[in-house]
């Protein structure tokens, strides 16, 4: 009754999560065939951080919002439940119940739970996007260039897998990785059920009911199999047993009842696990009809398939979000559309199915990928950035740099592979700018980025020079008709401009 509750918060997740990958794949499409394309990704990493500081702020203003609306509606929902099942007591004990103010400080206590527990994972998605837009770039990077169409295959291939993977912002005790929508649908989910059930059994024990019996539900997990049908204690030890409880309508009259043991032990057994079907409720001893539970494997296996189908339709709908081109856009359309009619097909050979459109949306469901991947290359490299000395970062390959990158990394991590690269390029621009310790005569070629990076490192004398041209290029700038900001670019820049220009 009340699980869907979630999925106003689950939207709002996979919607900033769509925005997330849109903003890499934009930021990573422009300028994708010009040559200095992966210096100017390196370098828009604050842009792609700015733009996704924007989007969680949002996320966290409107989840804030949701959740506590989810939750106070899920409280009230499992309150009027109760109060409808009590149609065997007296109107006046149902009005006293009905009457009861339902317990605002409970309400506030789990709305605040769950919105901290989300807003936890906030600063990881931050993370997490800025993790997976380097890794991208650096995989890329990586890659031999033989030509831009090169370039834009190997960025599709790491946006794709990114995709694929999500935004994982949290990784539990079992070394599962959630995504972020993954994560927040199922923390809302655990809280809107919470709320729920402690309005509902609250209430029915105010009333005095002490028994509820568990639903027979269509397709049912082994989990849940052995609880079906059967009546649970409220409270009370745990373990089956006979109870003597009175009969509703004939006072004075004990009527035995077989318990299969209390709500706390069939829930910690797996009873009410995430996309649970079953419920419970008020039991009313002489009255009440329990159902009888009919195992139905074969429904549950082919529910499960259309669970991977819905899997398989989410997954190329990110991949559309994720294209970098118009032929990646249209190939995950297409794969989209196969999937579906995979879906048709699978209804139409069981009839007894029906088809959840909101399930097949990106960010429907909520169980995490449980496999653990076993440590590979990418581990090796990270564990060697994260114990290895100076002598170790000079040692490692532009590709083992890259390959530790690709894995999560905290901030001292990021940051000796930025200084070894850093590093890296200024020798390099100081092999091309001064060969062999001498400033280089022409010195058009660099920018004036470029010229402030080296300056440190030559003679007074070539500092000197560097600082004529510098002197040179703006009193250029000064000059009627020119452009300002094209005068401190490099030739090799300007012929870059000119090429996106054509």
């Amino acid at each position: 009754m009340v699980e869907p509750l979630a999925e106003r918060t689950r939207d709002l997740y996979a919607d900033a999560e769509l925005r997330l990958l849109g903003i890499i794949a934009r930021q990573l499409a422009d300028g994708l065939e010009a040559p200095s394309w992966i210096e100017r990704k390196l370098s828009a990493v604050q842009a792609v951080r700015r733009a996704s500081q924007a989007v969680v702020d949002e996320l966290g203003k409107a989840v804030t919002l949701d959740v506590h609306d989810a939750v106070a509606e899920a409280y009230n929902t499992g309150h009027r439940a109760a109060v409808a099942e009590l149609g065997a007591l007296s109107d006046r004990a149902r009005r006293l119940v009905d009457d009861v103010t339902p317990n605002a400080q409970a309400v506030d206590r789990l709305a605040a739970e769950t919105v901290d527990l989300l807003a936890e994972t906030h600063r990881s998605i931050l993370r997490a996007v800025d993790d997976g837009y380097r890794a991208v770039v650096a995989e890329v990077t990586a890659t031999p260039l033989l030509g831009t169409g090169t370039r834009r295959q190997a960025t599709q291939d790491a946006m794709n897998r990114f995709a694929d993977r999500g935004i994982t912002s949290f990784r539990d005790r079992a070394g599962r990785h959630w995504s972020m929508t993954s994560y927040a649908e199922m923390a809302v989910r655990t809280s809107v059920g919470r709320a729920a059930t402690e309005a509902h059994t609250r209430t029915l024990t105010d009333a005095g009911v002490e028994l509820v019996t568990v639903s027979s539900a269509p397709r049912e997990c082994p989990l849940c199999r052995r609880w079906e049908g059967r009546v649970l204690t409220i409270g009370g030890p745990a373990g089956a047993r006979t109870v003597e409880v009175e009969h509703a309508t004939d006072d004075g009259r004990m009527v035995p009842v077989r318990v299969a043991g209390s709500l706390d032990e069939a829930r910690a057994a797996g009873l009410q696990h995430p996309n649970c079907r079953h419920s419970v409720s008020a039991y009313t001893p002489g009255i009440t009809r329990v159902e009888q539970a009919e195992p139905d494997p074969e429904g549950y296996e082919a529910g499960q398939k259309q669970r991977a189908i819905e899997r398989n339709i989410r997954k190329w709908k990110m991949r559309e979000g994720a294209a970098v081109t118009p032929e990646a856009q249209r190939a995950a359309r297409a794969k989209v559309r196969q999937h579906q009619a995979v879906m048709r097909e699978h209804l139409a050979a069981h009839p007894d199915l029906r088809r959840n459109r909101v399930r097949e949306r990106v960010g429907a469901g909520n169980l995490p990928d449980p496999r653990v991947t076993a440590p590979g290359r990418d581990q090796v490299e990270r564990a060697r950035v994260w114990s290895g000395d100076e002598r170790t970062m000079r040692e490692m390959s532009d590709d083992q740099l890259a390959a530790a990158l690709r894995t999560p990394l905290d901030d001292r991590a990021h940051a000796r592979i930025e200084a070894e690269a850093d590093r890296r390029d200024t020798e390099a621009l100081l092999d091309r700018a001064a060969p062999r310790g001498r400033l280089a005569h022409d010195l058009t070629g660099l920018s004036d980025a470029e010229l402030g990076r080296i300056v440190g490192h030559v003679d007074d004398a070539d500092a000197l020079r560097i600082a004529a041209e510098m002197d040179r290029r703006d009193l250029a700038a000064r000059l009627p008709g020119v452009r300002a900001d094209l005068v401190g670019v490099s030739d090799e820049q300007l012929a870059g401009r000119f090429r996106e220009a054509l």
